[in-house]
C-alpha cells in the first residue's frame, strides 16, 4: 500500500457552527447519483477521447483524465481553497464518520461566472473500489460550498491502521467531465480520533497516482498467540512443547467474484514447509458477502518458540465454487522475513511490515494474544525483502 505523508497542511481550528449538527440517520451508503454517473462516464469516454487530442502538445500534468479515480478531468483549472471537515470513530457503530463541513475560496471551473459546481469524494486508500467510495450532494453555482454531511466507513478501529484517507474535491460537469479542485491526504496509522472539531486544511495539487485498484484485496483481521509448554498437559504420553495459537477473526473489502456482486469466502492455513494434510486447517465457508467474520481459531500443537522463529505462518482466503476450482482472493504470510529456513534460501520467508511486526510480537510475548488487520496480497509469489 502506498502510503504519503505529510501533504495536508492544517489551517487554524475553527469551533463547530451551531447549524452544521450531525445527522447520521439520512445518510447511509453514500452511493449518491451512482446510476448517474455511470451513464455519465460512457458519455465521458467520447468527450475525454476528443478533449485529449485538441489539447495538443500540453503537458500530462496539466490537463490529463486520470483513469485510476474513474471520474474526471485534473490540471484545468489551478488548485486554490480550502476544505474543512472532522473525524470521529463511533465505537457502537464500528464506523469513521467524516463530516464535510464546507469549502472556500474555490477556483471557478466557469471563469465568466465565477463559479463551480463542487462535491467532495472520499476514499480509504488503498481500496479504490466503487463500493468504497463516499461522495457529498453537489451544490450549484459557488466557490463557498456549505455541505453538512456526514460520510460513514463501517470499518474496524485496527483496520484504520492501514488505510490513508483521500478527500478530494470535484467540479461536477453535466457531460461527465468532472474537474479536479484539489485533495488533501491523510494516513491514519496511528491516528487519534478524540478530537471531532472539524478542521481546516489546505486543498493540494494532485499527488502522484495510486496503485492500480486491482492490486487491493481487501484487509483481514488476525489474533496469534504462542502458548507455552504446559508440564501437567500431555499428549500421547509426550509434554507438550508448546503450541501456535490463530485466530481468525474476519475480513473485509474482499473481492467479488461471484454474479450477484459477493463470494462464498474461506480461509486456509499452512505452517510452512509442511504444506501436507496435518498442517492445513480451514474456516466455515460464508456465504454471499465481501465482509466475512470467522472468529474461528486454529491450533498448531507441539511446537516451540525457536521452531516458529524458522517457520512460517500461511494464511489465505479464497472464494469457494461447489461446481469448478476455488478462486483465491489474498493471502498473508507471518515470519521473521529472514528468506532462509535453517540457513536454507527459500522463497516463502518473505513476510515485511505489519506481518513480520507481528509474528516478532507473538514470539517475543508468549500466551498474549497480539492482533493486527494487514492488507492481503494480491499474490504469494516471491518477493524482494
Amino acid at each position: 500500500m502506498l502510503v504519503t505523508r505529510g501533504l495536508s497542511k492544517s489551517a487554524t481550528p475553527s469551533p463547530v457552527a451551531h447549524s452544521s449538527r450531525r445527522d447520521t440517520s439520512s445518510i447511509s451508503s453514500q452511493e449518491w447519483h451512482s446510476n448517474e454517473e455511470d451513464i455519465d462516464r460512457l458519455v465521458a469516454i467520447h468527450h475525454n477521447r476528443s478533449s485529449l487530442s485538441s489539447l495538443g502538445l500540453r503537458s500530462d500534468s496539466m490537463a490529463s483524465v486520470y483513469s485510476g479515480a474513474g471520474e474526471g478531468r485534473y490540471g484545468t483549472v489551478a488548485v486554490r481553497g480550502q476544505v474543512e471537515f472532522g473525524l470521529q470513530y463511533n465505537y457502537k457503530a464500528g464506523a469513521l464518520e467524516i463530516q464535510i463541513k464546507q469549502c472556500k475560496d474555490l477556483a471557478a471551473v466557469d471563469s465568466k461566472r465565477n463559479r463551480s459546481d463542487p462535491y467532495v469524494k472520499v476514499y480509504l486508500l488503498p481500496d479504490k473500489s466503487k463500493s468504497g467510495k463516499r461522495k457529498t450532494k453537489v451544490k450549484k453555482h459557488t466557490l463557498n460550498p456549505v455541505f453538512d454531511e456526514n460520510l460513514k466507513f463501517h470499518i474496524s478501529l485496527n483496520g484504520l491502521e492501514t488505510r490513508t484517507l483521500w478527500l478530494t474535491v470535484w467540479h461536477s460537469d453535466m457531460f461527465g467531465r468532472n474537474d479536479f479542485l484539489g485533495e488533501v491526504m491523510m494516513a491514519l496509522e496511528n491516528k487519534v480520533f478524540d478530537e471531532p472539531t472539524p478542521k481546516w486544511y489546505n486543498l493540494q495539487e494532485r499527488t502522484e497516482p495510486f496503485e492500480d485498484v486491482l492490486s487491493f484485496k481487501g484487509d483481514i483481521l488476525v489474533g496469534l498467540k504462542f502458548v507455552p509448554p504446559d508440564m501437567t498437559v500431555h499428549k500421547k504420553g509426550k509434554r507438550s512443547r508448546g503450541a501456535l495459537h490463530v485466530k481468525i477473526k474476519e475480513a473485509r473489502s474482499l473481492t467479488a467474484v461471484k454474479a450477484n456482486g459477493t463470494s462464498d469466502p474461506f480461509c486456509k492455513s499452512y505452517l510452512l514447509p509442511d504444506k501436507g494434510r496435518s498442517s492445513k486447517q480451514k474456516t466455515a465457508v460464508i456465504r454471499k458477502t465481501v465482509n466475512a467474520v470467522w472468529n474461528h481459531t486454529f491450533i498448531y500443537d507441539d511446537v516451540t518458540l525457536q521452531e516458529l522463529s524458522e517457520r512460517c505462518l500461511e494464511l489465505t482466503v479464497w472464494d469457494h465454487d461447489r461446481l469448478g476450482s476455488n478462486e483465491f482472493l489474498g493471502g498473508v504470510r507471518f515470519s521473521l522475513g529472514t528468506g532462509k529456513h535453517y540457513s536454507k534460501p527459500v522463497d516463502w520467508m518473505d513476510s515485511t511490515g505489519k506481518e513480520l511486526s507481528l509474528w516478532k510480537s507473538m514470539l517475543e510475548r508468549p500466551n498474549f494474544w497480539v492482533e493486527g488487520c494487514l492488507p492481503l496480497r494480491p499474490t504469494l509469489d516471491h518477493r524482494a525483502t
